[in-house]
């Protein structure tokens, strides 16, 4: 991943989540993929924002020493253990968004403290995308986990 597409990714990221509440979950076509949307209670531009989550996720504990570098470190949950943490997440704020230094790992950090970790390195395959609008293919921002630790970016920032 190159410094200066993550260093924009996290820009957008920043814009489009700092100050938004964790507002839902949309059921996938499969266990294997989750969609959770936020929502700005305010005026802010865009107000509703969405992550399509492809790859191995989990919330962790305030300072966490050391995340995981591989999927195969990270638990299997099933889907109600996956609803049930997400749920406990339900209307916080997301007070911090920080990308992985080599991989585009998500960390989205909660005012309680609690980090969703997103996976963010597969060699075929995108792990995730973080979009605004109600139509989960993005109104004017989009930022993607590309296969093998890319990342990329659309949005109206320059």
């Amino acid at each position: 991943m190159q410094v200066e597409d993550r260093q924009m990714a996290e820009r957008c990221l920043r814009h489009m989540l700092i100050g938004s509440q964790f507002d839902g979950i949309k059921f996938g076509q499969s266990s294997a993929t989750t969609l959770i949307h936020f929502m700005h209670y305010t005026t802010h531009s865009p107000d509703q924002i969405w992550i399509h989550m492809e790859s191995k996720w989990g919330i962790y504990p305030e300072n966490t020493p050391a995340y995981p570098n591989s999927e195969e470190e990270m638990d299997d949950l099933t889907e109600e253990e996956e609803y049930r943490l997400l749920f406990e997440l339900r209307w916080e704020k997301v007070i911090d968004i920080r990308l992985g230094d080599y991989s585009p790992h998500l960390y989205i950090t909660f005012e309680s403290g609690k980090v969703l970790f997103i996976y963010g390195y597969h060699p075929k395959y995108e792990c995730w995308q973080a979009g605004d609008g109600s139509g989960y293919t993005s109104d004017e921002w989009l930022v993607v986990a590309m296969p093998q630790n890319g990342i990329s970016t659309w949005s109206p920032l320059r």
